[in-house]
């Protein structure tokens, strides 16, 4: 019985060996064989290649064209805004001689004083990194597409709805259509930043060649008015705070003067009165001379004669001189001319936009 296992095991072992090396072998491509089987079914092998050229020809001729339009901006130059940044030196200028807190909240919470922030917005990095920022804003890319005349005629010409707020099922439906519609044209709305060279590449993809640069162009004007815009409102209201401000020192320093006017004539009144009844007419130089309450030393006569002075005094300045100071200061601020330049631009152009030479897509060629 064991011999015959042994004698089973070796013819079982002889067995796989030359299956073993079969396997291997069949393996191997044999190209002339498999030319042969090509050229067996050569007329289907053409059908399919012709159907897949023919597919391909269909959809690249009715596929979607695409087109981008590009465009190379850098920073602007300080002499493109010289006359706005001078113009804001000079309100800080008379700010700080007028005696108004510029430090803000600084310290130990890292912010910057107000004399700061009226400085950088007009320097050219701070419109720069702003324009950057605005351009690829969603909410600005979407208040421009929504009220542009080309994307609108994009959206009748591919029938697809606007959508209402009503709360219905089929206008849940436009209201993806059209929200997927206005997402693939955002992602292709972009200020792309080389932080090598500082060069910011403007793209705007369009339906059309001559749309494309058109759109880029007006983007990039809808953009430069937000940020202009945003920097002279930023400034005006920097300049109108500062004037409240101002107001309500001089407000505060003239109730402050008027109290202390009052106090002082009543305290003068009283002198009088005393120095009256004692038959005090005259200057005593030696009398009364360390009582501040109620300096009778002075005489009737000269305390009549205070009295009078005090009743006629109009101009609070003189006895607070902070108060003509302040007031200086604001009308300096109501004499600057009102700040409309909005001829500055936030960037320089490097490459000028131009229409596309060739389509983004379809890759027709492929």
């Amino acid at each position: 019985m064991k011999a015959h296992n042994n004698n089973e095991s070796a013819q079982h072992g002889k067995f796989n060996v030359p299956v073993y090396q079969e396997n291997l072998q069949n393996d191997e491509i044999d190209l002339r064989e498999l030319f042969q089987v090509i050229w067996g079914y050569k007329w289907l092998t053409i059908c399919i290649c012709v159907c897949a050229i023919v597919g391909s020809v269909f959809y690249a001729l009715n596929a979607q064209e695409w087109w981008v339009a590009k465009g190379k901006i850098i920073e602007p130059q300080l002499n493109n805004v010289a006359s706005l940044y001078k113009q804001a030196e000079e309100v800080k200028a008379i700010l700080k001689a007028g005696g108004v807190d510029f430090t803000g909240n600084t310290g130990n919470t890292g912010n910057t004083g107000r004399g700061d922030v009226i400085s950088d917005l007009f320097v050219p990095e701070t419109l720069f990194k702003n324009f950057t920022n605005q351009f690829n804003s969603t909410s600005n890319k979407k208040s421009f597409l929504e009220n542009n005349s080309a994307f609108l005629a994009f959206l009748n010409l591919n029938e697809i709805k606007l959508p209402t707020n009503e709360s219905t099922v089929e206008n849940q439906l436009v209201r993806q259509s059209y929200r997927a519609v206005l997402n693939n044209w955002f992602n292709e709305i972009n200020a792309s930043l080389d932080s090598k060279t500082n060069v910011v590449s403007l793209s705007f993809r369009s339906d059309t060649k001559a749309s494309s640069s058109a759109l880029l162009n007006q983007y990039i004007d809808f953009i430069s008015n937000k940020v202009k815009d945003s920097q002279l409102g930023k400034f005006n209201l920097f300049i109108e705070t500062s004037k409240n401000e101002l107001n309500i020192k001089i407000s505060m320093s003239e109730e402050r003067a008027k109290q202390n006017l009052n106090l002082l004539l009543h305290k003068t009144k009283l002198s009088y009165q005393i120095a009256s009844t004692s038959g005090l007419e005259g200057y005593q130089p030696n009398f009364n001379v360390e009582e501040d309450l109620f300096q009778i030393n002075l005489g009737a006569k000269a305390l009549k004669s205070k009295i009078n002075v005090l009743k006629s005094i109009t101009d609070l300045g003189l006895l607070d001189p902070n108060i003509a100071e302040l007031k200086f200061t604001l009308s300096a601020l109501n004499n600057l001319k009102n700040i409309t330049d909005s001829s500055f631009v936030p960037f320089q152009y490097l490459e000028n936009v131009e229409p596309p030479l060739s389509r983004a897509k379809p890759k027709r060629a492929l």
